[in-house]
């Protein structure tokens, strides 16, 4: 991996507050779902708290990392990074940063066997230092002390992190939900969220996934009762389910639903497996889920048996180009294969932002002759591990905040929590910016300064800022396309014919001669205006040849024009 270059200048005002108040910095996470990252500040000591990935899948970036450019800059005085849970939102960019920022991972027990599991592919998988730790049992670390704090979601292992320093207390909540019956897993820890109400909390930091959601959270038993019924109803066909890989109570309620109806399961996808592996490292690991994964068959055995007798697991619920659901859809799975035998449930939400790549997979499903199955028909095949309306109000009163800060949530998601925390009595409410330096004094949060962050794209092995050239040409050629331009000039002269390459726009043949024609023409003219300096040929035949485009095709490529001295 090459790194992109971080540097920041003016952190002298920053610091100068930071001996006298708690500052908090979000990286990330408050204009999108993803790329969560939180940075917090006492006395020139920091802590950070999530690491996470926001997908993409434009212009051949798939996978977006946080801006660490400020955390970068205070490297020395990190005192480690604190993971809330395994969700690749939250930790999915550790195995990308983590070579640059070299500092000790906090993570419970699942999370910690999810990283494990991620970094084996990394050369320096054994130069991190990862410490694995327990629920309610503080950690010093600097000036802080953090706990975590058992909370319901659908990934084991899930906490939120209360923060205590001399500058106050901060409880960053995590993905969270209150579930009654979560099935696998712990419950939320009320009576601990109570007692941290009163001990006093200075600033919540709340997930606001589900702020727009009214009514009952429902529960994964629920979803279990669902499923069967729905499943039930499609008894000579074969069934494949596709959830979030990451949903572990979800991958257990498929497990335990197939064994009531007779069918074996098969897994397909790498990181559904990775997960599983994960499980069976940890406590987790059940008498009942050992017994589930044991029996697990391989594509090809699943192929050979009766659609009735089988089930298929699979990741690619948001339509994700190179899962395996998406790889079914498109034939591309060499072993298994899905037609007029099948029916898909879809036992997941969209990701706003997803829709269309969602619907474009389930387009090709039915196209194949499959039954596709949804939440949009049949509501409770899922539960969200977000908190609707009224869990936040519930968590208010737990938690009695003095100060609120929305995160994990797009700009309308985070203003509805404000909004809503308001109707709530908690009337110190900020709406944060990624990037923003927020000070935490006597019950107060105020903006120190703004610093705006840019997301960085994994391309290829490269880490770069997303508004980089390299990007912004991508983004030009896929609306306006590319024309090469190459020629030999001999003294002050064209010599022969140009070579013309256009990629992306349309030229019919007549147009394309007439083309040639005029692009040689260009090129004399800037060779007699240039005489003989080569940056000037070169700028003044891009300027003419991009005029040329704007003017007959009504498109601004990116032009690339090669001189050859003959």
């Amino acid at each position: 991996m090459v790194a992109y270059e971080y540097t920041e200048k003016g952190n002298a005002g920053i610091m100068a507050s930071v001996k006298n108040d708690l500052i908090i910095v979000p990286i990330g996470g408050l204009e999108q779902i993803g790329g969560n990252c939180t940075m917090i500040g006492y006395k020139n000591e920091w802590i950070m708290i999530d690491l996470g990935i926001a997908f993409y899948d434009k212009l051949g970036v798939e996978v977006l990392t946080p801006d660490v450019t400020f955390p970068l800059s205070v490297r020395e005085n990190i005192k480690g990074l604190f993971i809330t849970h395994a969700h690749e939102d939250h930790m999915g960019a550790i195995q990308y940063l983590w070579p640059q920022l070299r500092v000790p991972v906090y993570l419970t027990e699942f999370p910690a066997a999810v990283l494990g599991q991620k970094l084996k592919e990394c050369a320096w998988h054994d130069e991190i230092e990862i410490k694995v730790v327990n629920p309610k049992e503080p950690i010093k670390v600097g000036g802080f002390v953090v706990e975590y704090i058992t909370m319901a979601h659908s990934i084991l292992g899930s906490c939120g992190i209360y923060v205590k320093s001399n500058g106050g207390s901060i409880f960053h909540t995590g993905d969270w939900k209150i579930d009654e019956d979560p099935l696998l897993g712990e419950e939320i820890d009320k009576q601990r969220l109570i007692e941290i109400g009163n001990e006093g909390v200075d600033c919540l930091l709340c997930d606001s996934t589900n702020v727009l959601v009214d009514g009952e959270t429902g529960t994964e038993a629920e979803v279990r009762e669902a499923l069967l019924r729905v499943m039930s109803l499609h008894k000579k066909k074969r069934i494949t389910v596709t959830c979030f890989a990451s949903n572990i109570a979800r991958m257990e309620t498929i497990f335990v639903v197939a064994k009531q109806l007779k069918r074996k399961v098969a897994v397909i996808g790498r990181s559904m497996r990775r997960m599983i592996s994960a499980v069976a490292e940890t406590s987790y690991f059940s008498s009942k889920f050992k017994e589930s994964i044991s029996s697990v068959l391989s594509e090809d055995e699943s192929e050979s048996m009766p659609p009735d007798k089988v089930l298929l697991l699979c990741t690619g619920s948001q339509g994700e180009a190179r899962s395996a659901l998406y790889k079914l859809a498109r034939g591309e799975n060499n072993r298994v294969g899905l037609g007029k035998q099948d029916v898909v449930l879809f036992s997941s939400k969209v990701i706003p932002g997803n829709e269309l790549d969602i619907r474009e997979m389930q387009n090709l499903l039915v196209s194949n002759g499959v039954t596709v199955v949804t939440t949009e028909t049949e509501s409770d095949i899922h539960v969200s591990g977000h908190p609707n309306r009224q869990a936040l109000a519930q968590l208010y009163k737990w938690i009695t905040p003095r100060t609120l800060i929305p995160i994990h949530g797009d700009k309308r998601l985070l203003h509805e929590h404000a909004e809503f925390a308001k109707t709530q009595g908690i009337t110190e409410v900020m709406l944060a910016d990624s990037g923003d330096r927020i000070s935490l004094s006597d019950g107060k949060l105020t903006t120190i300064s703004k610093k705006p962050v840019v997301l960085c794209a994994i391309d290829g092995n490269d880490l770069i800022p997303l508004d980089s050239q390299v990007i912004r040409e991508r983004a030009i050629m896929s609306y306006n396309g590319l024309v090469s331009v190459s020629f030999v000039v001999a003294g002050t002269e064209l010599s022969g014919e140009p070579e013309v390459i256009v990629n992306g726009i349309y030229i019919d043949e007549e147009n394309n001669i007439k083309l040639r024609k005029i692009v040689a023409q260009i090129i004399d003219t800037e060779l007699t205006k240039s005489r003989g300096n080569k940056h000037a040929i070169l700028r003044g035949c891009q300027t003419s040849i991009k005029r040329l485009f704007s003017r007959h095709f009504d498109k601004k490529p990116v032009v690339n024009v090669l001189i050859h001295e003959g």
